[in-house]
């Protein structure tokens, strides 16, 4: 009986565990403008109380961030350091998404990441980018932009994401797909995937049962 409590309350504490994982995922899970190439050109020093702005046309529908190349070291959060961002409209007027520049997830330390609640219909519509840092920082923000020259277009790129999570698998196995061969494609990249999910739970049951 005991045997087979422990068994009950490790499978829960699992399934705690796979849901929160893949939760983690699917809330992570967008799609940067392909054709947008960041580069290291000049940079721009943005002081405390400064502002910089870069206009924008989203591409697609679901604008749901903004990727940013800065010079290192970036956002020193470990001084209390913050960046406010914020999406304007096409004035450089009006809010409509704000939050702070984070590291970009599993990405180079150059790599910044202003996430926020996904603008279904963007497609097609010009927004306004505003970087600000709104805490002391004695040394200033540097943004990188995609030329050798200060008047140059920064270094950023929008991030979309899809409405519903099985739209974004779909987006990231054609994605994976252009650069794999044909038996790790399309389906059976979803088989090997799937499969190789399912097995390992399985076989965590098996051990515990056993």
């Amino acid at each position: 009986m005991f045997k087979s409590l422990s068994s009950k309350i490790f499978l829960f504490f699992l399934g705690v565990i796979l849901l929160l994982v893949f939760g983690r995922f699917f809330s992570l899970l967008s799609f940067p403008e392909s054709q947008i190439v960041l580069n290291k050109g000049a940079l721009v020093k943005v002081q405390e109380g400064e502002k910089t702005t870069q206009k924008f046309t989203a591409k697609r529908d679901g604008l749901s961030g903004m990727e940013v190349l800065l010079r290192t070291p970036g956002v020193r959060y470990e001084k209390g350091d913050q960046v406010k961002m914020e999406i304007l409209d096409s004035n450089c007027e009006k809010t409509i998404r704000q939050g702070d520049l984070q590291p970009a997830f599993l990405n180079s330390d150059n790599l910044y990441e202003f996430r926020f609640k996904r603008i279904a219909d963007s497609q097609e519509k010009n927004y306004c980018l505003l970087i600000s840092p709104d805490k002391d920082n004695s040394k200033a923000l540097r943004v990188f932009t995609m030329g050798k020259e200060k008047n140059q277009p920064l270094s950023v790129r929008p991030v979309y994401k899809n409405k519903y999570f099985w739209q974004n698998i779909s987006e990231l196995n054609q994605r994976i797909s252009q650069y794999k061969p044909w038996f790790l494609k399309h389906y059976f990249l979803y088989l090997i995937s799937f499969g190789f999910i399912i097995a390992s739970i399985f076989l965590v049951m098996l051990l515990i049962f056993l």
